[in-house]
């Protein structure tokens, strides 16, 4: 089970909201064994976030943790679906993403 953790300092809308999951279940199917059907996602906005001392945003972290491990290749693959997504949808000026892979999951 993946799960996408997404956290903008800007709101993000209902029809945002669709397009955003819509996109990542498209994206997380770039890593090999994930699917749109076991994944979990969380979108929060307005969050209060600064980069290099500023507030000039939007301002978008994302955390995506998988079960098992992936390769560099499918990872930069989802990462940049990811990240153009996010960049298109909230018109984040900065967008970052994290994998956190791990064999240790608990369901």
């Amino acid at each position: 089970m993946p799960f996408i953790d997404v956290k903008a300092s800007c709101e993000i809308t209902r029809d945002q909201e669709e397009r955003i999951k819509a996109g990542l279940g498209q994206a997380i199917a770039l890593i090999p064994g994930k699917a749109e059907s076991h994944l979990m996602l969380r979108l929060t906005d307005r969050c209060r976030m600064w980069y290099a001392g500023e507030q000039d945003g939007p301002i978008v972290m994302t955390s995506v943790a998988i079960l098992g491990e992936t390769d560099q290749a499918s990872f930069q693959q989802f990462g940049a679906a990811a990240v153009s997504l996010l960049q298109q949808e909230l018109a984040a000026k900065h967008v970052y993403l994290k994998l956190h892979q791990t064999s240790d999951w608990a369901f």
